[in-house]
């Protein structure tokens, strides 16, 4: 097996989390309001914060849609609807609700975050990057730029992945999955042995990331180090819960001790 086909070891993605709408809880004038209260837009959104809070998306959104039924102009109601859709892997309607939101705060840079991220998971690669390009120059922040990354990289930019990679580290060091993509950049860029270190930079800070282990395997593979690609491959396959992923490791691992197999 070459080291061209090693590289292409797919990862798994690395979850990021939404820009945050949740950070203020109903106040405490919000919790002693009469029944008048829901009448007010605030106070459904309020209501819907909490419930998205302890994972009871459905009502998160009925909440939402009682916001915006009040108030069609409350950007908290739409955010709300977005992040509740998010979270149940309905991205068509996260984004109709994400883009009413960023309509009604176009220059806020969470807006445009929130769209972006939703742009991706659907699949949307170039409204994706538009969105979190104009977020990240609104207001740079470590999960704007790994999302970023991750569409340029999906879009075979490397060398705008790379950088993105890296001012997510930066301005942010404690994620691994950051290490773990600017790894996967570097790793596609022939860069095998900066890859590698990227790749014992994530695993210091996750010592049993899977995904990061079978990736420090590849780059030293790919940097003609077979011993210690073997070594991390043998000790990786039995934490490996997906069948496919763990038979293709097997294989790496098998074509490693013969370098002469297919």
């Amino acid at each position: 097996m070459t080291k061209t086909s090693l590289a292409r070891l797919r990862t798994a993605a690395v979850p990021v989390l939404l820009a945050a709408i949740l950070a203020f809880p109903p106040s405490a004038a919000c919790q002693k309001k009469a029944k008048g209260s829901d009448k007010d837009p605030q106070y459904q959104y309020e209501k819907g914060v909490v419930a998205l809070n302890y994972g009871l998306t459905d009502e998160a959104i009925r909440y939402g849609n009682l916001a915006v039924s009040l108030d069609p102009n409350h950007y908290g109601g739409h955010s709300l609807l977005g992040n509740a859709y998010f979270k149940k892997g309905e991205f068509a309607e996260a984004i109709g609700a994400f883009e009413k939101a960023a309509a009604l705060k176009p220059d806020l840079a969470e807006a445009r975050a929130n769209l972006g991220l939703a742009y991706y998971e659907a699949g949307e690669l170039e409204k994706a990057e538009a969105a979190l390009t104009k977020a990240a120059a609104g207001k740079p922040d470590a999960v704007t730029s790994f999302s970023l990354a991750k569409v340029y990289l999906k879009l075979g930019k490397l060398e705008e992945a790379l950088a993105e990679a890296g001012n997510s580290i930066r301005l942010n060091g404690s994620n691994p999955g950051a290490y773990n993509l600017k790894g996967v950049v570097l790793n596609q860029l022939g860069r095998y042995v900066e890859a590698a270190g990227s790749f014992e930079a994530g695993l210091i800070l996750s010592p049993e990331d899977v995904n990061l282990r079978i990736n420090l395997g590849i780059s030293y593979a790919n940097s003609n180090e077979p011993d210690k690609a073997r070594s991390v491959f043998e000790k990786v396959i039995p934490a490996i819960e997906d069948p496919a992923l763990k038979a293709k490791v097997e294989e790496y691992l098998k074509s490693l001790k013969d370098p002469g197999g297919n």
